[in-house]
């Protein structure tokens, strides 16, 4: 995140797998095969999905940054 931004943020990872079989599934999802047409889709679905379940405007996620690595104990993205 960004100490000097007034919203939320979120990293978001991505299981590539999942991804491949979405974009192939079905044509309509081949338009999101850059990163930057999916960061978009996966921000505007985070966001339905916050208004469907009552988030405030100032409670939305604003912008998202998308990454491949989980996070674990061994790469230390996650604290034991």
């Amino acid at each position: 995140g960004d100490s000097y931004k007034n919203f939320p943020v979120a990293i978001v990872v991505l299981n590539d797998d999942f991804i491949k079989r979405w974009i192939t599934k079905d044509e309509k999802n081949a338009q999101f095969n850059t990163e930057a047409k999916l960061k978009a889709h996966v921000l505007n679905d985070m966001l339905r999905e916050g208004k469907k379940r009552g988030l405030m405007s100032f409670e939305q996620v604003k912008a998202i940054e998308l990454i491949k690595e989980p996070f674990t104990i061994e790469n230390g993205l996650l604290t034991p």
